[in-house]
């Protein structure tokens, strides 16, 4: 009885078809082709005639696809279990696993039944891992989500990229996150579809003649259908990580053919391949819906991020050490929030952000993250909380928002690798230092940090800036910044804040910011500059960059809050306010301590102790520059200088300077030594407000606009000497720019070449006339003399 009855079973379940409901399948063109053809094989069966499968099941069973009942039904509505849509899958396999030592443990199936070796196929191949509570499922019908899941498990991935796939359907968010993949592999392979209404209905069960519809389609149209491990084309995750949430179903993660991410669960499964170093790409924008977090951990020490909805993935012990392409698509909903409990006190998590620490040879490139929110302790930042791998061409978007305590940055909380091409949106905040707009602290050998951009909102209590908190130079090589542009707000508490940088240093090795640009708002209770607040002793340089923006502060410069290092090149037309020191390109240097060279400002600055258009308060060393904007003040005030107790030479004040204190035009109040400058007699009545006793000025000369123009020479001891020869007499720094009208008396060779450079006209030194330029160009913005770069 019981041999009988097992032979009933299996001749019911060799009756069993294959897929796509009357609704739910497509036929290929070539099958299509077959089926309408008059010698199409036949099968004898009763009850298949003018049903919507009918040549489809003929044709199945005449490839042995599927068969019938010995009544001569086919039975083409009735419903198709899993273990009957199993066993028609292994009809069609052309590679099949080795299965001599493959176990089945599942408790629900009987080791002599029929079913057994195809289940062993099953498993050895990673098609099936069963049910969460350890059956198989024996004798439940199989839903049209999970037959697509079996059978996208066993063929290529390869589709064509105009291919429309599940999202065109209309109930796609009610396909499980893990048969998405393989019902979109289905639906762009043209095996599976929605029905009349446009619906999948992944939940319905699969009848006998949808079954034979799939499995005709895939035995025609797929070269390889592989139950291998070994040889399959979707094997490895889909293998390795078979019946888990998230797995990728498209890519090998490799380079040329990478792990395919259209879910928020295949992004949350990335953390299952963290050390491999395998690659991935997004293949759409992905929203975080569900709370993949973890529960609070028992040991109360450990970093606890069950408050928000997403765990970073990879920590110090193990880095992220995989490749991330974003594609251009955006991450949302990302809710990443971490607390400590160490001695009794409640702090932020360290290493907060989608990756907690992205390991070397490691990169994200072309993604952004927005509508998140990411709080932690040290080390936080929307891509990486720290990073020592590539980093480009990222973004945080407006509505991103990153709160640390220290080294928090709106993408990277630390880096130890050059990145580039990041912008900030969001709003950044720290209640410690090194809080940047992009990064919170980086130190990288080379081209450190190009090409960011920060328009968001950025403040912390120390270290504060745009782009960067602290950049440093590196242990191993020279260090640039360079085409770095900070468009939004920076508020520092105390010490130090900047456009840019809040603090800039370096080691051994020089430290260059260069080509970098402020336009947004400076501003704090600290020391504070348009590109960065402290620029600290040792080989760190500013050059070619500007500020155009707003910088404020206890003490504050248009380039620079306190000049350690060497400023070169740079200028400021913003406007620079501050309680105490403050200048146009520093707010101060202290004794021997910086530099200040071929710099300008044409901006506004006003301070309440000492305001200088090139620095408050100079201890150090300012030269070849000039100030063409307004400073006044509550204190001393000076073109050059607020109060100069150091070296200042070759300059010039063209700039008005007014202050209820001691003014003058070039010098507030001097302490120091005064060389080779001269100032325009309608900026100010004196050249130095104030000199004390160490006052030393040398060819300190007031000058009229002709002068100072060069149509007239300067009369000295020995004659008649031109303004701009004086600048230059150490160095070529200095050059007039404007068009010659009038060729001077006596010289027939003076050229002009409509606005560019025009050399100083040779006259005998007993005569005072220099170049003649037309009156109407008296009012030229390059009337003065201008710096050579």
């Amino acid at each position: 009885m019981k041999n009988k009855k097992r032979l009933s079973v299996m001749l019911a379940f060799l009756m069993v078809l294959t897929s796509g409901v009357g609704f739910g399948y497509a036929a290929t063109d070539s099958q299509q082709a077959e089926t309408n053809s008059t010698t199409a094989a036949k099968a004898a069966f009763s009850d298949i005639d003018e049903h919507w499968a009918e040549s489809i099941v003929e044709e199945a069973a005449a490839l042995k696809i599927v068969g019938g009942y010995p009544d001569g039904t086919f039975l083409p509505d009735n419903l198709i279990k899993r273990e009957e849509f199993y066993k028609l899958l292994s009809n069609i396999l052309t590679v099949t696993p080795d299965t001599a030592n493959t176990k089945i443990t599942f408790t629900d199936v009987k080791a002599d039944e029929w079913y057994v070796p195809t289940i062993k196929i099953a498993v050895a191949s990673g098609i099936t891992s069963g049910y969460g509570d350890g059956t198989f499922g024996i004798g439940l019908m199989i839903s049209r989500q999970e037959a697509a899941k079996v059978a996208g498990s066993v063929i290529s991935s390869d589709v064509d990229s105009n291919a429309k796939g599940a999202q065109t359907a209309k109930d796609k968010a009610s396909i499980a996150d893990w048969a998405y993949d393989y019902v979109d592999l289905m639906f762009q392979k043209g095996y599976m579809k929605g029905d009349t209404e446009g619906n999948f209905r992944p939940t319905m069960a699969l009848t006998r003649a949808e079954a034979a519809v799939i499995l005709l389609n895939l035995k025609k149209n797929e070269d390889v259908i592989a139950a291998s491990t070994s040889t399959s084309p979707l094997a490895g995750c889909t293998a390795i990580h078979s019946g888990e949430e998230g797995v990728f179903s498209k890519g090998k993660g490799t380079e040329t053919s990478p792990y395919e991410i259209y879910t928020e669960a295949q992004l949350n499964h990335m953390r299952m391949h963290t050390t491999e170093g395998a690659f991935f790409v997004l293949e759409k924008n992905i929203a975080i819906t569900k709370d993949y977090s973890e529960v609070s951990p028992a040991d109360p020490h450990a970093p606890d991020w069950s408050k928000g909805n997403f765990l970073p993935i990879g920590d110090e012990d193990a880095p992220f050490k995989g490749n991330l392409d974003g594609n251009g698509f955006t991450i949302s909903g990302l809710n990443i929030i971490g607390t400590e409990k160490p001695e009794d006190k409640v702090l932020g998590a360290d290493y907060a952000g989608l990756f907690g620490y992205l390991g070397k040879d490691s990169s994200v490139k072309d993604l952004v993250i927005d509508a998140s929110t990411i709080n932690g302790g040290e080390y936080v930042g929307a891509i990486a909380g720290y990073n020592e791998g590539k980093i480009k061409d990222c973004q945080l978007g407006s509505k991103g928002i990153i709160a640390g305590e220290q080294n928090t940055g709106g993408l990277i909380g630390a880096s130890s690798h050059p990145v580039s091409e990041l912008s900030n949106k969001g709003t950044i905040t720290g209640s410690g230092s090194n809080i940047g707009g992009i990064v919170g602290y980086i130190s990288a050998p080379g081209t450190m940090l190009s090409d960011c951009q920060n328009q968001g909102s950025v403040s912390g209590a120390e270290k504060t800036g745009g782009i960067a908190g602290s950049v440093v130079s590196s242990q191993d090589s020279d260090s640039v910044v360079n085409e770095c542009d900070n468009q939004g707000t920076v508020t520092g508490e105390n010490y130090s804040a900047g456009g840019i940088a809040g603090y800039a240093g370096s080691g051994y090795y020089s430290l260059t910011i260069e080509n970098c640009v402020n336009s947004g708002e400076v501003s704090g209770t600290g020391i504070n500059g348009g590109i960065t607040g402290m620029l600290d002793k040792g080989k760190t340089t500013i050059t070619d960059s500007k500020n155009t923006g707003t910088v404020g502060g206890a003490n504050a410069g248009g380039i620079a809050g306190n000049n350690k290092g060497q400023i070169t090149f740079s200028y400021n037309s913003g406007t620079v306010m501050a309680d105490s020191n403050g200048g146009g390109i520093a707010a101060y240097q202290m004794e021997g301590e910086g530099k200040i060279s071929k710099c300008y400002n044409e901006g506004n600055v006003i301070a309440g102790n000492s305001s200088g258009g090139i620095i408050g308060e100079n201890k150090a060393a300012v030269e070849y520059s000039y100030n063409s904007g307004k400073v006044r003040g509550e204190g001393v005030c000076g073109g050059i200088a607020g109060k100069n107790e150091g070296t200042i030479k070759y300059v010039y004040g063209a700039g008005v300077v007014t202050g209820s204190g001691s003014s003058g035009s070039l010098i507030g109040r001097n302490m120091g030594n005064l060389t080779s400058a001269f100032w325009l007699n309608t900026t100010n009545s004196l050249a130095a407000g104030l000199e004390d006793g160490s006052s030393n000025m040398q060819d300190v000369m007031r000058v009229t606009q002709e002068e100072l123009s060069g149509q007239l020479k300067i009369e000295r001891q020995s004659g008649y000497e031109m303004l701009i020869d004086i600048l230059n007499e150490k160095s070529e720094a200095w050059e007039y720019i404007y068009t010659i009208t009038i060729p001077a008396p006596g010289n027939n060779s003076t050229v002009s070449d409509g606005g560019g450079v025009v050399v100083p006209v040779e006259i005998p030194s007993t005569d005072s006339t220099g170049n003649t330029i037309d009156s109407s160009d008296l009012n030229s913005k390059y009337l003065y003399p201008v710096l050579i770069n």
